[in-house]
């Protein structure tokens, strides 16, 4: 009896040693955006990341990027979400404005992947807000003009136009090479290029109370310079052509495109070798945008050790050199760029440089609401060829209840 006791006793005692092992397991919850968040799992990092963590599970949700804003704002209202969340950079204001996210500066020394020193500036700007380290860049675009050096070199800019003047330059010559033929690809409906457009004019659309402001003249300027190109049909609409394909077959000899594109060229036209490509075309100076992602903790997790080795894990070198040539997105670490691999081109080289020359978006709250109302102000241009200026006053007029100031109040 005692020895049935004592073997009772101890399965009991085995049980809860096997309970309490159990328990220890962390489950770190992360939602990830679209098929690059699919390729952490597809291409082995998620598995990487368990193996060198024993005890941690991640559980990645891949969502559709047409449902993340939407899934973001009911975990921040109900406080109930995952450990770890991508964040496009265009809505981090948004988020990071509500208290949502655990700030990182405390965790920076011993995890000094995540040091904002070792990322491009503009993608760092979307990952601090009022002065806190909130996020830390996963991965970065951004946009460089394509052009084809036969073409242009037939019109006098063998390679490429570098001004704002030389770029008007080079597309009239190009539209004057007969019917059915233009000068570059512009989207009609965009919520990049006019903005570029402006920075390189000199405009600052963020105010200093984290407003947002587009009453200067120069950004009637720089709107007035981007629909030009429709308005002359120098850039044509409504026509449905490809544009990777209108480029190859010289249709649309320029274009500003992001890295996919480049992609898109060296996969589907390999024997096409009539291209390269340069930094924006410049007035003032020739910035161009930095969107990508950015991946951030909220401030409820019960895992915040884990969650910040997690960040580490994305952000080292070498996982970075490795995602880029698994998924071909570009790293915003630095030092990530000496790797060969991302130098072996030279025309994929650019995105490098003109990186270092890239702002985010302006970090202020609903910035995604007043792109939504420049892109109808941006048709009402392009297409029904509203004045510039009485369009701009009109939608100025629009946003006015949208912009919140860091005071929580709204503008005046």
């Amino acid at each position: 009896m005692k020895n049935r006791i004592f073997g009772l006793a101890g399965y009991a005692l085995m049980l809860a040693g096997c309970s309490t092992a159990e328990d220890e397991r962390v489950t770190l919850d992360v939602w990830a955006i679209g098929w690059e968040a699919e390729q952490l799992v597809n291409e082995g990092y998620i598995q990487r990341f368990e193996d060198a963590n024993p005890g941690v599970t991640v559980n990645l949700q891949a969502i559709p990027w047409g449902n993340i804003y939407d899934n973001l704002l009911t975990a921040v209202a109900s406080g109930n979400g995952p450990d770890v969340v991508q964040m496009g950079t265009s809505y981090m204001a948004d988020f990071a404005s509500t208290g949502a996210f655990l700030p990182l500066d405390a965790y920076v020394e011993d995890y000094p992947n995540l040091d904002p020193d070792h990322f491009f500036e503009g993608a760092v700007d979307s990952s601090i807000y009022n002065g806190e380290l909130v996020a830390v860049p996963w991965y970065v675009e951004t946009r460089v003009l394509f052009y084809r050096t036969d073409l242009l070199a037939e019109v006098g800019y063998p390679e490429g136009p570098d001004s704002w003047e030389a770029l008007y330059d080079a597309a009239t010559a190009l539209y004057d090479r007969g019917d059915g033929l233009y000068a570059m690809t512009l989207p009609e409906n965009d919520d990049t290029l006019p903005y570029i457009f402006a920075w390189q004019n000199g405009v600052e659309f963020e105010t200093a109370d984290k407003g947002v402001d587009f009453s200067d003249p120069a950004f009637v300027e720089s709107v007035d310079f981007y629909t030009r190109f429709f308005k002359e049909d120098l850039a044509p609409l409504g026509l449905g052509l490809d544009p990777m394909q209108s480029f190859v077959d010289g249709i649309q000899p320029m274009t500003f495109e992001p890295p996919f594109r480049y992609q898109q060229l060296i996969d589907n036209y390999p024997d096409f070798d009539d291209w390269d490509t340069r930094m924006m075309p410049g007035k003032q100076n020739n910035l161009s945008v930095i969107g990508g992602s950015n991946m951030a903790i909220f401030e409820w997790t019960d895992h915040p050790e884990e969650a910040v080795k997690f960040l580490s894990f994305l952000t080292d070198r070498q996982t970075q050199i490795d995602y880029f040539t698994d998924v071909r997105v570009l790293p915003p670490r630095i030092d990530a760029w000496d790797d060969p691999a991302l130098q072996e081109d030279e025309r994929f080289y650019t995105y490098y440089e003109q990186l270092q020359n890239a702002r985010a978006q302006p970090q202020v709250l609903n910035w995604n609401r007043i792109n939504d109302e420049w892109k109808r102000s941006e048709q009402r241009i392009t297409r029904a060829g509203a004045d510039v200026e009485e369009e701009i006053e009109d939608f100025r007029s629009r946003i006015e209840p949208m912009i919140i100031t860091d005071d929580g109040e709204e503008a005046n």
